[in-house]
């Protein structure tokens, strides 16, 4: 038998191919994956903040009429706070996900936080309300 040069180069030139795709693919879930996590961190930071806002309104209800506490929100990172009278949530939004927190007063008003703003959260004979300050 003869030995066919072009088709051991077309052999080869697939094989280098596969190889170089292989490394490509992993190179793409490697990246992939980077960005999950930190999307996931920013998204837990959110969540931590929004935690922070419920305690408050929570313990602003807890202590009884005519307390009040402020709070400044962080500007690192871009987000809004709503809080929602008829299902007692707060809501957390940042990049397009949502989490949400439970809270315990029956009687919240609605509002929607935003970053950077200072509040002052009062319990007025047993409502929460939300003044800028």
């Amino acid at each position: 038998m003869r030995d066919d040069n072009k088709g051991i180069a077309t052999a080869d030139l697939l094989f280098a191919t596969l190889i170089f795709l292989i490394i490509a693919v992993g190179f793409v879930n490697m990246i992939s994956s980077e960005m999950t996590k930190t999307n996931t961190s920013e998204l837990g930071k959110a969540r931590m903040l929004g935690e922070r806002i419920a305690e408050t309104i929570n313990t602003v209800y807890i202590n009884g009429n005519g307390y009040a506490i402020n709070i400044t929100l962080p500007t690192d990172y871009a987000f809004t706070a709503r809080v929602d009278n008829t299902t007692r949530t707060l809501i957390i939004t940042y990049n397009g996900k949502t989490t949400n927190m439970t809270l315990i007063p029956t009687s919240i008003s609605n509002v929607n936080m935003t970053t950077g703003q200072r509040y002052i959260i009062k319990n007025q004979n047993g409502t929460i309300t939300f003044t800028l300050y």
